[in-house]
């Protein structure tokens, strides 16, 4: 049964020691790690909670992604100058974000004409009102120990990632007028 596996995003909550104490891993797909990353500081910190909206989460993966079946969403002359969505309700990184994070997602998956990587843009209702310099603060903190996440004041772009192993989180945007409105990460 999947109770036997520690789920392999180490990054994330107690998995770290859960990983740690077993043989059986089941690791989250690239979607749902930059998704949770996105959003582990936000519900870590109280400022996303099953109250909140739920996030809005907008994913563009390169077509190495898209799965190995030909399909358009592997065909890189079909993608040439486009970005394809698909599977744009009930994903299964949506539910499996949702499980993991403790909250409702919404996960809008979409595949572009680069071969690999993830840019991943997460639009969050938080509990309360916050600074930019509050958000990141936050993220810094939580991933200042982490040597596969770096936290970027500038919103990271999936090229500067290409051909590495490791995550970029950052860009933080806060709109809504200051109040408890939305963050863009």
């Amino acid at each position: 049964s999947l109770d036997r596996y520690a789920y392999g995003l180490p990054e994330v909550s107690e998995n770290r020691a859960a990983v740690a104490a077993t043989r059986l891993i089941a690791n989250p797909g690239c979607y749902a790690t930059a998704a949770q990353l996105a959003l582990w500081p936000l519900v870590k910190s109280g400022l996303l909670t099953s109250d909140c909206s739920p996030p809005s989460l907008f994913g563009v993966s390169g077509y190495s992604g898209a799965g190995s079946t030909p399909s358009p969403k592997t065909d890189a002359v079909y993608l040439r100058d486009s970005v394809l969505p698909y599977a744009l309700t009930n994903h299964i990184h949506e539910r499996e974000v949702s499980q993991q994070m403790g909250v409702d997602v919404n996960f809008m998956p979409h595949v572009a004409p680069f071969f690999r990587g993830i840019q991943m843009t997460a639009n969050v209702h938080v509990s309360r009102a916050v600074s930019k310099e509050e958000v990141e603060a936050i993220f810094k903190e939580c991933y200042h120990d982490e040597p596969l996440v770096r936290f970027s004041s500038a919103p990271p772009r999936a090229v500067e990632l290409a051909g590495a192993n490791g995550a970029a989180v950052g860009g933080v945007t806060i709109g809504g007028g200051g109040g408890s409105g939305s963050t863009a990460i």
